[in-house]
Order: structure tokens, then C-alpha cells, then sequence
């Protein structure tokens, strides 16, 4: 599995550059760039598609006092990414239609989610830093999307920038595509127009 610096190099490779870092503490431009962009794009990367690699699911623990127009308060993950849905007892994979409302909102001592589910378990993103978790898709739209940045710290070239923005784009939707076919959940229910037609 390809390192942080590894990945780094792919993203230099990509805009051209044949001078590569051999870590992200060495004084030189790339590194110093790589160094400062690395960790967000990381975790704007995690974000941008459901990887199933950092997906983690939790009961979440009621905190009590839920603000008006919302029945429970729930305790944020301190793991926790991004919330992407709460799921449905007996539903593995709910529709969205289906799934029930929620909403992430500031507290005192930190963030908590709001939502009208009792006992509520929560499917989330996990900021995942261990490389050797990364498959090659990840790998791949992770170095992509350095590479972007690094065009314009390196070479102040907007139309590097786009390209590399495009590309990128190009394998996040592979990446949706492949977690939707790497997972056997129950058939989505047919909605109500789907019945009555039939």
C-alpha cells in the first residue's frame, strides 16, 4: 500500500514534476506544500464518497435537553467525520425518503445531533490516517486531488488546477460506483408511486 509520501509523489507526478520528496520534513518547496495540504485533502476526499473502508456505525448516547421541535440530543462521535445517516431498525440500508431526519448542531462542550429516533444509530465517516487502510481508488483521488493543490503552489497554473479537479472527479464517481456494487443490502422498498402503479 502506498505511503503519505508515496501518495504525495503520485500528485507530483501527476502535474509534471520529476523532483520527487522523500518525506514531508525535508526542506524543499514540494515538501512544504505537500506537508500543508496533505490532511485536508485527506479528509475532504473521506467526505467526498461513501468509502466503505471508513465507514463505522454507533448508538449514539443521549445527552438529553433536545432543543425545541426535536425530540432527543444526542452526544457527537468524537471519531466521528462526517454523519451521513441514521439508520432504521430491520433496514440495513434505508431509502432516504425513509430515513429519519437529523441534524448536526453546536453544544455546550461541542457538537450534538438532533433527531426524533429514539435510540438512534448512527452511519458515519471516520477520519481514517493509516495509509495501509487505503485502497487504490482512495489512493488514487487522494493523490489527484494533492496534485491540484500542488499546481498552483508549484507552478501557479490554473489550468493544471482543472484538471486535476476533473480528474479527480472522475475517480470519486468510480469510487460511488464500486461501493454501490461491493455491497449486497436489501433491495430499496418501492415507493408509493411504484405500488400504485402496479
Amino acid at each position: 500500500m502506498a505511503s503519505v509520501v508515496q501518495i504525495c509523489n503520485i500528485a507530483l507526478s501527476r502535474i509534471g514534476q520529476t523532483q520527487f520528496i522523500d518525506s514531508l520534513t525535508e526542506q524543499s518547496k514540494a515538501a512544504e506544500l505537500c506537508d500543508l495540504h496533505y490532511d485536508a485533502c485527506r479528509e475532504e476526499v473521506l467526505q467526498a464518497a461513501p468509502w466503505p473502508f471508513a465507514e463505522a456505525r454507533v448508538y449514539l448516547a443521549d445527552i438529553g435537553s433536545p432543543p425545541v421541535n426535536w425530540l432527543y440530543r444526542y452526544r457527537y462521535p468524537t471519531d466521528c467525520l462526517q454523519a451521513q445517516y441514521i439508520s432504521l431498525p430491520g433496514m440495513r440500508m434505508p431509502s432516504t425518503e425513509l430515513r429519519p431526519k437529523f441534524k448536526v448542531i453546536n453544544a455546550s462542550g461541542g457538537r450534538a445531533i438532533v433527531a426524533d429516533m429514539p435510540q438512534a444509530e448512527l452511519v458515519y465517516t471516520v477520519s481514517v490516517e493509516d495509509t495501509t487502510y487505503f485502497p487504490p481508488l482512495f489512493v488514487s483521488a487522494l493523490a489527484w486531488r494533492v496534485a491540484a493543490e500542488l499546481a498552483m503552489g508549484l507552478q501557479a497554473r490554473p489550468e493544471n488546477y482543472a484538471a486535476a479537479m476533473q480528474n479527480y472527479s472522475r475517480v470519486i464517481d468510480q469510487a460511488q460506483a464500486q461501493a454501490f456494487n461491493e455491497s449486497d443490502e436489501d433491495e430499496l422498498p418501492e415507493s408509493e408511486f411504484v405500488s400504485v402503479r402496479n
